[in-house]
């Protein structure tokens, strides 16, 4: 019975609840943010009946206002343009590549000594410093070899030394001399090269970093070059690496400006260049740079795709206009109409440009226009060269 009082109360809150929301979200002041948090479809569905019929309502008075004008620009004895001076901006503009995470201590460490895989010492995960061992092999008694020839080359070793002796005083045969150091230096080269061999049975992290990923198991045979043991990384230094067409060898180098965005975590970054490569890919035709990564807090990994924006041009006093603005005649050359006064009486000038890059909607005019110019950015399209116009404001 108490179970049921309380299931009741819940509803009834609950009810309580949304009959406020839904009355705060009657106030046609309500954020699109408090109408979505409510969670009901109802009044989520009733906001954008809301926001079309606003919508459909500034569309038809828009539509009246361009009529108006269409039918006083015909009433009109000069053609009816509006205009904007143009000013100076800072303009950035960015090449899109793609990138990837890389870095250069990274390694799938492979035995170099076959045999069973005694034992590993690490876990995935674990941290390790340089020299650290991490696995040991089966040496297949190497060892035991080992012990026996340091036993007959110390034997060796004493006869070598008193016949060395003994030919320094001229006495003995020189036969003799040479056959007990040719045996004592093919002792002493065969106990340093079986060293060697037992050292390949003992796997060591060749720098400080972290095991990401153990492959091979206790007990397995493995071999040279063919089996994975593990995989060893240090993600201090990683960077990211991009392949840049050579028509950008002049403007993207060391020390260029770049934003970089990690789509598949969302993040977003902004570092610099900090090596460009001075070999051209015959192949491809590109060259590869590489990006700092700085160190932070992101849930950057080795390989992780990253589209990265690099700034190649820069301008400060730059002109931009819409392209929008610009018409192409029969030479196929750009021009925008652009406003002088005789009297006091503004005409539209015809007026060639050059245009260089663009960042989407604008681009940039690199000749043909000037700061505090007058251009024609509404009705250009009734304007012949030198027509005489009626500016609204």
């Amino acid at each position: 019975m108490k179970n049921k009082k309380s299931l009741y109360f819940k509803k009834a809150l609950y009810s309580i609840i949304i009959l406020v929301l839904f009355n705060g979200c009657n106030n046609s002041n309500a954020s699109i943010e408090q109408i979505l948090k409510t969670n009901d479809p109802d009044i989520i569905s009733k906001k954008r009946k809301e926001i079309i019929k606003s919508q459909q309502e500034i569309y038809s008075k828009l539509n009246l206002i361009d009529n108006k004008l269409e039918e006083l620009n015909r009433n009109s004895k000069f053609p009816i343009v509006e205009t904007a001076i143009l000013k100076n901006t800072n303009f950035q503009h960015f090449v899109e590549l793609q990138g990837n995470v890389k870095s250069d201590q990274l390694i799938i460490i492979y035995p170099e000594f076959s045999g069973v895989l005694n034992k590993i010492y690490v876990k995935s995960g674990e941290e390790v410093a340089k020299g650290q061992t991490l696995a040991t092999i089966d040496d297949g008694g190497l060892k035991q070899q080992l012990s026996q020839l340091e036993i007959s080359f110390n034997l060796t070793k004493t006869t070598y030394e008193r016949q060395e002796r003994l030919w320094a005083q001229n006495i003995g045969s020189e036969i003799q001399f040479l056959e007990t150091k040719s045996m004592y230096e093919a002792q002493k080269e065969a106990i340093k090269q079986l060293k060697k061999q037992l050292d390949k049975t003992v796997i060591r992290a060749s720098f400080h970093g972290t095991i990401d990923n153990i492959i091979a198991k206790e007990g397995e045979v493995v071999y040279p070059g063919k089996s994975n043991l593990m995989i060893l990384l240090n993600m201090d230094n990683m960077y990211i690496e991009c392949n840049v067409p050579e028509r950008y060898i002049n403007t993207i180098y060391k020390g260029k400006n770049a934003k970089v965005l990690f789509p598949l975590i969302d993040e977003f970054l902004e570092t610099s260049i900090k090596q460009a490569g001075n070999f051209i890919d015959p192949t491809k035709r590109t060259y590869k740079i590489k990006l700092d990564l700085p160190q932070n807090e992101l849930n950057i990994k080795p390989n992780l795709n990253a589209k990265v924006s690099v700034n190649d041009y820069s301008n400060n006093n730059a002109i931009l206009i819409k392209e929008g603005f610009i018409s192409i005649d029969s030479n196929n050359e750009k021009y925008v109409y652009k406003i002088y006064r005789e009297e006091k009486k503004p005409y539209a000038s015809k007026t060639i440009i050059k245009t260089g890059k663009n960042n989407g909607n604008y681009i940039e005019v690199i000749s043909g226009l000037s700061i505090n110019d007058e251009i024609v950015v509404e009705g250009m399209r009734k304007l012949v060269d030198n027509s005489r116009v009626k500016i609204i404001k």
